[in-house]
C-alpha cells in the first residue's frame, strides 16, 4: 500500500451529504468558479490537497490521522443525527456540532493563508535586510507548514467556546425543488454594512454565520439574540445561501443537481445551469 499522501481539508463525511446517494463513492458535480466546465467528482475525492496534513514528526501523519480517528466519528454524530431527525443535537451532544463548525471555519486553505500571510511577510522582511546588517536571530523568522497546523490546532477550543456562545437555527429544506450546495469554503461569514475592505470576524457584532450542513439542511447562527428553532428553508434562504458559497469558493462549489438556485443583486430567486449545455 502506497503513502497516504491526500488529505482532506474538508471530511468527505460531511461532503457525501451532498450527494443524492449520501456515500462517499456517490457522485456529485464540482463546478470550477474559473469558469471551466463542471465535472463529475466524488467525496472521497473532493477537498484534499497532497501532503496537506504531513508534518516534521517521525510520524508524519499524526495529524491526518487524528482528524480521521478522533474528530471525523465525532462530527459524523452531528451530521448523522440532523440528517434523521431534522433537528438540532441535543445539549449533550451539541459540542460535537461545535467541532464541526470549528474544523469547517479552521481546516480550509484559505484560513491556513491567513495563517501564514503575517509570518511570510515579516520573513519577507527580515530576508530583504541586508546580510552586512547582523541579525543574530534570523532563523527565528523561519517556519515550516508544521508551524502553520500548530496554530491551527492551537486555535480549535478557542474558536469552539467562541461558537458555544451563539444562537442558532436550523433551516430545514422539506418541499423544496433545489439542494443546498457547499464548496472548498463553506463556513460563510456576513455583515450587513461589510463590503470590499470591511474586515469582521466571529464576534464583530450583527454578523451571520451561515453553514450549510447537508443538501436539506442549513445553520444560521448570530452573536444577538434571535428566535432559535428548526426553521422550513424558503427559496430566498437557498437561493442567498447558494449565492454566498458561490462567491466565497477557494476553487469549486459542489452540487447534486445541474440546476441551483442564486440570488440576483435585488435578491430575487432564478434558476442557474451550472453547464452552459443544460
Amino acid at each position: 500500500m502506497g503513502r497516504q499522501a491526500h488529505h482532506h481539508f474538508i471530511p468527505s463525511s460531511y461532503l457525501k451529504g451532498f450527494t443524492l446517494e449520501g456515500e462517499d463513492t456517490s457522485p456529485f458535480w464540482g463546478v470550477p468558479i474559473n469558469n471551466d466546465d463542471p465535472f463529475s467528482t466524488k467525496p472521497k475525492d473532493a477537498c484534499s490537497k497532497r501532503d496537506y496534513y504531513t508534518i516534521d514528526h517521525e510520524n508524519s501523519l499524526l495529524v491526518e490521522h487524528w482528524y480521521a480517528n478522533e474528530v471525523e466519528p465525532k462530527i459524523n454524530i452531528a451530521l448523522q443525527h440532523i440528517k434523521q431527525y431534522s433537528e438540532l443535537p441535543a445539549r449533550d451532544d451539541f459540542s460535537n456540532l461545535i467541532l464541526l463548525l470549528a474544523t469547517l471555519y479552521l481546516r480550509c486553505p484559505s484560513h491556513r493563508e491567513l495563517i501564514e500571510a503575517p509570518m511570510k511577510r515579516t520573513k519577507e522582511i527580515v530576508d530583504s535586510i541586508s546580510e552586512d546588517v547582523k541579525i543574530t536571530n534570523r532563523h527565528e523568522f523561519e517556519y515550516s507548514q508544521t508551524d502553520l497546523i500548530k496554530h491551527e490546532l492551537k486555535l480549535i477550543d478557542t474558536v469552539m467556546e467562541c461558537l458555544h456562545n451563539k444562537y442558532y437555527q436550523l433551516h430545514i429544506l422539506n418541499n423544496s425543488d433545489y439542494d443546498v450546495i457547499t464548496s472548498d469554503n463553506p463556513f460563510i461569514l456576513s455583515h450587513p454594512n461589510g463590503g470590499k475592505g470591511f474586515y469582521f470576524g466571529l464576534n464583530t457584532p450583527n454578523i451571520e454565520i451561515c453553514v450549510p450542513i447537508t443538501r436539506k439542511a442549513i445553520l444560521v447562527a448570530r452573536n444577538e439574540p434571535f428566535e432559535e428553532g428548526i426553521f422550513n428553508a424558503d427559496e430566498r434562504l437557498i437561493g442567498l445561501t447558494n449565492t454566498k458559497l458561490v462567491l466565497s469558493a477557494t476553487r469549486f462549489f459542489f452540487t447534486s443537481k445541474t440546476e441551483i438556485a442564486l440570488v440576483d443583486d435585488d435578491i430575487n430567486v432564478y434558476k442557474h445551469a451550472i453547464s452552459s449545455n443544460e
